[in-house]
Protein backbone atom coordinates (compact mmCIF):
# COMPACT_ATOMS: atom_id res chain seq x y z
CA UNK A 1 0.00 0.00 0.00
CA UNK A 2 1.17 3.88 -1.13
CA UNK A 3 1.86 6.33 1.97
CA UNK A 4 0.29 9.14 1.26
CA UNK A 5 3.45 12.42 2.07
CA UNK A 6 2.54 14.06 5.13
CA UNK A 7 4.33 17.13 4.50
CA UNK A 8 4.83 20.10 1.76
CA UNK A 9 8.19 18.86 0.72
CA UNK A 10 7.13 15.34 0.48
CA UNK A 11 4.39 16.22 -1.74
CA UNK A 12 7.19 17.21 -3.67
CA UNK A 13 9.49 14.63 -3.63
CA UNK A 14 5.82 12.02 -4.18
CA UNK A 15 4.74 13.87 -7.84
CA UNK A 16 8.75 14.43 -8.32
CA UNK A 17 8.97 10.39 -8.23
CA UNK A 18 6.03 10.09 -10.03
CA UNK A 19 6.77 12.61 -12.20
CA UNK A 20 10.12 10.39 -13.43
CA UNK A 21 8.37 7.38 -13.54
CA UNK A 22 5.80 8.28 -15.73
CA UNK A 23 8.50 9.85 -18.06
CA UNK A 24 10.23 6.70 -17.85
CA UNK A 25 7.73 4.26 -19.23
CA UNK A 26 6.58 6.76 -21.60
CA UNK A 27 10.37 6.48 -22.95
CA UNK A 28 10.48 2.85 -22.23
CA UNK A 29 7.24 2.44 -24.56
CA UNK A 30 8.39 5.12 -27.15
CA UNK A 31 11.70 3.23 -27.46
CA UNK A 32 11.01 0.18 -27.66
CA UNK A 33 8.06 0.89 -30.58
CA UNK A 34 10.57 2.89 -32.12
CA UNK A 35 12.33 -0.23 -34.40
CA UNK A 36 8.92 -1.48 -35.05
CA UNK A 37 7.93 1.97 -36.58
CA UNK A 38 11.29 1.68 -38.76
CA UNK A 39 10.62 -1.82 -40.35
CA UNK A 40 7.45 -0.85 -41.38
CA UNK A 41 8.18 2.35 -42.67
CA UNK A 42 9.38 -0.92 -45.37
CA UNK A 43 11.75 -0.39 -48.55
CA UNK A 44 12.55 3.24 -50.27
CA UNK A 45 10.79 3.83 -53.62
CA UNK A 46 12.67 7.10 -55.63
CA UNK A 47 10.98 8.17 -58.97
CA UNK A 48 12.50 9.80 -61.61
CA UNK A 49 10.14 11.58 -63.98
CA UNK A 50 12.56 13.60 -65.91
CA UNK A 51 13.32 11.57 -68.85
CA UNK A 52 9.15 10.91 -69.05
CA UNK A 53 8.02 11.67 -72.79
CA UNK A 54 5.95 12.54 -75.22
CA UNK A 55 4.08 13.75 -72.05
CA UNK A 56 5.37 15.07 -68.28
CA UNK A 57 4.17 13.09 -65.52
CA UNK A 58 2.43 15.45 -62.98
CA UNK A 59 3.13 15.16 -59.49
CA UNK A 60 -0.44 13.43 -58.42
CA UNK A 61 0.33 11.17 -61.09
CA UNK A 62 3.97 10.17 -59.80
CA UNK A 63 2.43 9.72 -56.36
CA UNK A 64 0.44 7.13 -57.18
CA UNK A 65 2.65 5.35 -59.19
CA UNK A 66 5.04 5.03 -56.22
CA UNK A 67 2.36 4.22 -53.95
CA UNK A 68 0.79 1.53 -56.26
CA UNK A 69 4.20 0.19 -57.45
CA UNK A 70 5.30 -0.08 -53.70
CA UNK A 71 1.91 -2.12 -52.98
CA UNK A 72 2.15 -4.38 -55.99
CA UNK A 73 5.93 -5.06 -55.20
CA UNK A 74 5.00 -6.31 -51.40
CA UNK A 75 2.15 -8.41 -53.11
CA UNK A 76 4.50 -9.89 -55.15
CA UNK A 77 7.06 -10.65 -52.34
CA UNK A 78 4.24 -11.86 -50.03
CA UNK A 79 3.11 -14.74 -53.24
CA UNK A 80 6.09 -15.84 -54.03
CA UNK A 81 6.45 -16.79 -49.96
CA UNK A 82 3.34 -17.88 -49.46
CA UNK A 83 3.09 -19.26 -52.99
CA UNK A 84 -0.57 -18.06 -53.60
CA UNK A 85 -0.89 -16.39 -56.57
CA UNK A 86 -4.30 -15.15 -55.91
CA UNK A 87 -2.62 -12.38 -53.98
CA UNK A 88 -1.28 -11.27 -57.48
CA UNK A 89 -4.98 -10.16 -58.51
CA UNK A 90 -5.08 -6.49 -57.11
CA UNK A 91 -1.75 -5.25 -58.64
CA UNK A 92 -0.78 -7.25 -61.71
CA UNK A 93 -2.70 -7.68 -64.96
CA UNK A 94 -2.22 -9.14 -68.53
CA UNK A 95 1.05 -10.67 -68.95
CA UNK A 96 2.76 -10.13 -65.77
CA UNK A 97 0.10 -11.95 -63.76
CA UNK A 98 0.54 -14.93 -65.95
CA UNK A 99 4.24 -14.78 -66.20
CA UNK A 100 4.29 -14.39 -62.04
CA UNK A 101 1.36 -17.05 -61.67
CA UNK A 102 2.79 -20.04 -63.75
CA UNK A 103 6.18 -18.97 -61.16
CA UNK A 104 4.12 -19.29 -58.19
CA UNK A 105 2.52 -22.90 -59.77
CA UNK A 106 6.21 -24.17 -60.77
CA UNK A 107 7.73 -23.48 -57.33
CA UNK A 108 4.39 -24.80 -55.65
CA UNK A 109 4.36 -28.15 -57.44
CA UNK A 110 8.04 -28.42 -56.80
CA UNK A 111 7.88 -27.59 -53.12
CA UNK A 112 9.27 -24.62 -53.38
CA UNK A 113 9.42 -21.08 -52.59
CA UNK A 114 10.94 -17.80 -52.66
CA UNK A 115 11.93 -15.42 -49.39
CA UNK A 116 12.65 -11.68 -50.68
CA UNK A 117 14.02 -9.29 -48.20
CA UNK A 118 13.10 -5.72 -50.29
CA UNK A 119 15.94 -3.06 -49.59
CA UNK A 120 14.18 -0.55 -52.41
CA UNK A 121 13.96 0.61 -55.95
CA UNK A 122 14.97 3.23 -58.14
CA UNK A 123 12.02 4.34 -60.60
CA UNK A 124 12.99 6.05 -63.79
CA UNK A 125 9.85 6.54 -66.14
CA UNK A 126 11.04 6.51 -69.91
CA UNK A 127 7.56 6.66 -71.40
CA UNK A 128 4.39 8.42 -70.47
CA UNK A 129 1.68 7.97 -73.63
CA UNK A 130 0.19 11.14 -74.63
CA UNK A 131 -3.63 9.93 -73.81
CA UNK A 132 -2.26 8.90 -70.16
CA UNK A 133 -3.37 5.00 -70.80
CA UNK A 134 0.27 3.48 -69.90
CA UNK A 135 3.57 4.35 -68.27
CA UNK A 136 6.77 2.77 -69.06
CA UNK A 137 9.69 2.53 -66.47
CA UNK A 138 13.03 0.79 -65.50
CA UNK A 139 13.40 -0.32 -62.11
CA UNK A 140 16.89 -0.92 -60.79
CA UNK A 141 15.59 -3.23 -57.30
CA UNK A 142 17.78 -4.03 -54.59
CA UNK A 143 16.87 -6.98 -53.34
CA UNK A 144 17.77 -10.25 -51.03
CA UNK A 145 16.57 -13.53 -52.58
CA UNK A 146 16.47 -16.99 -50.27
CA UNK A 147 15.28 -19.83 -52.61
CA UNK A 148 13.75 -22.75 -49.89
CA UNK A 149 12.46 -26.11 -49.71
CA UNK A 150 9.79 -25.93 -47.13
CA UNK A 151 11.45 -24.20 -44.35
CA UNK A 152 15.47 -25.09 -45.57
CA UNK A 153 17.48 -22.20 -47.36
CA UNK A 154 18.52 -23.65 -50.49
CA UNK A 155 20.93 -20.29 -51.60
CA UNK A 156 20.55 -16.97 -51.23
CA UNK A 157 22.17 -13.75 -53.00
CA UNK A 158 21.91 -10.11 -52.64
CA UNK A 159 21.27 -8.34 -56.28
CA UNK A 160 20.41 -5.27 -57.82
CA UNK A 161 18.00 -6.44 -60.98
CA UNK A 162 16.76 -4.43 -63.44
CA UNK A 163 13.26 -4.34 -64.24
CA UNK A 164 10.95 -2.85 -67.19
CA UNK A 165 7.71 -2.29 -66.35
CA UNK A 166 4.47 -1.62 -68.18
CA UNK A 167 1.82 0.08 -65.79
CA UNK A 168 -1.44 1.21 -66.96
CA UNK A 169 -4.35 2.80 -64.90
CA UNK A 170 -7.24 0.68 -63.38
CA UNK A 171 -9.86 1.69 -61.81
CA UNK A 172 -8.61 3.77 -59.14
CA UNK A 173 -5.12 2.71 -59.40
CA UNK A 174 -2.05 1.59 -61.31
CA UNK A 175 -1.59 -2.24 -62.49
CA UNK A 176 1.21 -4.20 -63.87
CA UNK A 177 0.77 -4.81 -66.92
CA UNK A 178 4.46 -6.10 -67.52
CA UNK A 179 7.36 -6.71 -65.53
CA UNK A 180 10.36 -8.30 -67.06
CA UNK A 181 14.15 -8.99 -65.65
CA UNK A 182 16.50 -7.40 -67.63
CA UNK A 183 20.13 -8.86 -68.40
CA UNK A 184 22.65 -7.06 -66.60
CA UNK A 185 24.15 -4.58 -68.68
Amino acid sequence: MISQPSDKHADIRYLSLAARATIALCLLFGIASFPTAIHAAGPEYSLNTSSASPRTVEDTTAASIERDYAHAWKSLVAALEANRAELLTENFTGTARQRWQQAIDIQRQNGLSRRIVDHGHSLRVIFYSLDGSSLQLEDVADLEIEYRDGGKVLSSEHIKSRYLVLLTPAENSWKIRILEELPPS
